[in-house]
């Protein structure tokens, strides 16, 4: 694909909330599905944020992750060869922070940054400065605050999610099935046949209500673009500032 008509999730992210929770399933289905495969692939993104989560909306909308220029497989990964990582803060992982190699653990923790930005309408952590005090702050624990404007079992999945135990995060595979059960299973069973708890989950989307996104104003050094951190010495060094890179995508389809 060579033009995403509607531009990347940050762009959209007023249009996106305007829609019912249905919709806004439906893209974390397509980003998720696309993880998947890239995780089935024994890949890593490596960069996964709402920049780079593109939206095309013609008879249905297709949903691509681009900048795929820095996925590297599994074992490549194993050992980080220096201390420079290389994203946008506010979706990057503790363990990556700390200075650990990617793992697909790390790709979770940045979904679930988009989860939030889906109940929200801003960037995580966008009224901060993107700092060495921020990156201490995530590996000690701090997250976006929970805005209780959606259901339940989507907040309890965003903050499984962002575990700061890798471990402890859910595969993407385990992911796409529970969004897909979100989604899907009301058009193909009676609600009333399945089981109480996946029931509720259902019956609270359909009536969780359209509210108004946070407004924050942003901070001058909050950053929204990928750049180049080195962590030698333990201080952090902004060395340049540009991610064009969209030489491949891997798409989640949905009408």
């Amino acid at each position: 694909m060579d033009y995403a008509n509607e531009g990347n999730i940050r762009s959209c992210l007023t249009k996106i909330l305007e829609n019912d929770w249905k919709i806004r399933l439906y893209l974390l289905f397509g980003i998720i599905s696309g993880l998947n495969e890239i995780h089935h692939q024994d890949l890593i993104h490596c960069d996964i944020h709402d920049g780079n989560i593109l939206i095309h909306e013609n008879e249905m909308i297709q949903v691509y992750i681009s900048d795929l220029g820095l996925s590297q497989s599994i074992k490549s990964l194993f050992k980080r060869d220096n201390d420079n990582i290389y994203g946008v803060m506010s979706f990057m992982a503790p363990e990556v922070l700390r200075g650990k190699p990617y793992i697909q653990a790390s790709d979770i923790y940045s979904f679930s940054m988009i989860m939030w930005e889906l109940t929200s309408g801003i960037s995580p952590f966008n009224d901060r400065a993107h700092d060495q005090q921020l990156a201490l702050s995530i590996c000690n624990g701090e997250r976006p605050v929970i805005i209780n404007n959606a259901p339940r079992c989507y907040l309890d999945l965003m903050i499984k999610c962002w575990d700061d135990d890798p471990l402890k995060r859910p595969s993407a595979s385990e992911i796409l099935n529970i969004i897909k059960e979100w989604i899907f299973l009301p058009l193909d069973k009676d609600i009333e046949n399945i089981g109480e708890e996946l029931k509720s989950n259902i019956i609270e989307f359909m009536n969780t209500p359209i509210e108004h996104k946070l407004i924050t104003e942003p901070h001058p050094q909050a950053y929204s673009t990928s750049r180049l951190f080195d962590f030698t010495g333990g201080k952090s060094y902004i060395i340049v500032s540009n991610s064009e890179c969209l030489d491949c995508n891997i798409d989640g389809t949905y009408k």
